[in-house]
């Protein structure tokens, strides 16, 4: 059994111990309504309850985990959400309350109880809402943009030259959805846990595809000619290991003042981010206007 299960039941064992010796200890003292008896057992009962849904749900996470996250997280999921349920239910029973009181009972103490934790139920049903409508799967990489977090986006351009827009939000793998929050592990390796009303008002950009169009813009002078230079790139270009068919090449802007020529490139890119093809694109331009300017000097 792994050391972290056994260390949750004595865990487990020792908080039932202490509390049925509190509770033991409770009704040994004269003057106590007999009534008190029953909250106690409640009590101890939910107590009980909750931990061993818990540990439970751990069991089943550390044993299909390594077969299928997505499969393991749903059955935790659904495992904790009946457990807290029938949990509340033997406890409700315990105390000798009948389904008709729950029901009848539940109006006003739904109504206070749902003022009072708004936000907590709030994550709780958009959790279940998650589940059933599977907007991504555990281990997809997806960008998480909301208002709620404080992102701006830079006044100035990211790069030279791009008119790229830019997604302000979160980018990493989904690692775990739990009955509240969903936790992210970030492209910087820093997991964020999210609640789960948040993400699900979201806008969610997921970056599983295996091709993605990347877009480059670059200046060129115009002493180069631009027809050699937009033959001699697409030939280049097309020699790169992840690019999938021959990318686009053309001048979107002339700058008198610079007297140069402001290439953009368009190509699918076997990737699931933009930076690393970028890179090499931009590379081979760079290789390609020293070239041609060198041959024109000569």
């Amino acid at each position: 059994m792994d050391t972290k299960v056994k260390n949750k039941i004595y865990f487990i064992i020792s908080v039932l111990v202490l509390f049925s010796v509190i509770a033991y200890i409770i009704t040994l003292i004269p003057g106590i309504p007999s009534n008190i008896n029953d909250v106690i057992y409640m009590v101890l009962i939910l107590i009980a309850g909750v931990l061993i849904v818990n540990l439970v749900s751990d069991i089943i996470e550390a044993k299909a985990n390594s077969k299928n996250k997505q499969v393991s997280n749903t059955i935790v999921f659904v495992t904790r959400l009946a457990g807290y349920i029938i949990v509340i239910a033997i406890a409700l029973s315990s105390f000798k309350i009948g389904l008709t009181s729950v029901i009848l009972g539940g109006g006003f103490v739904g109504v206070v109880v749902g003022l009072a934790a708004q936000a907590s139920l709030s994550n709780f049903f958009s959790g279940i809402v998650l589940l059933f409508s599977k907007p991504f799967n555990i281990g997809d990489r997806i960008t998480l943009s909301t208002w709620q977090y404080g992102l701006i986006a830079p006044s100035y351009p990211p790069k030279f030259f791009s008119q790229d827009f830019l997604v302000p939000g979160y980018t990493g793998i989904v690692e775990k959805m739990t009955l509240t929050f969903t936790t992210i592990r970030l492209d910087n390796n820093i997991p964020i846990k999210i609640p789960n009303s948040i993400v699900l008002q979201a806008s969610i950009f997921l970056n599983n595809e295996e091709y993605r169009n990347v877009k480059v813009r670059y200046e060129v002078p115009s002493s180069i000619d631009p027809n050699k230079f937009i033959e001699t790139a697409k030939s280049e270009l097309k020699k790169l290991s992840f690019i999938k068919e021959i990318p686009s090449v053309f001048i979107s802007e002339t700058s008198f003042a610079n007297k140069s020529n402001i290439f953009s490139v368009n190509a699918v890119c076997k990737s699931q981010s933009d930076d690393l093809p970028r890179n090499d694109i931009i590379m081979t331009l760079i290789k390609i206007k020293n070239s041609l300017d060198k041959r024109k000097k000569h």
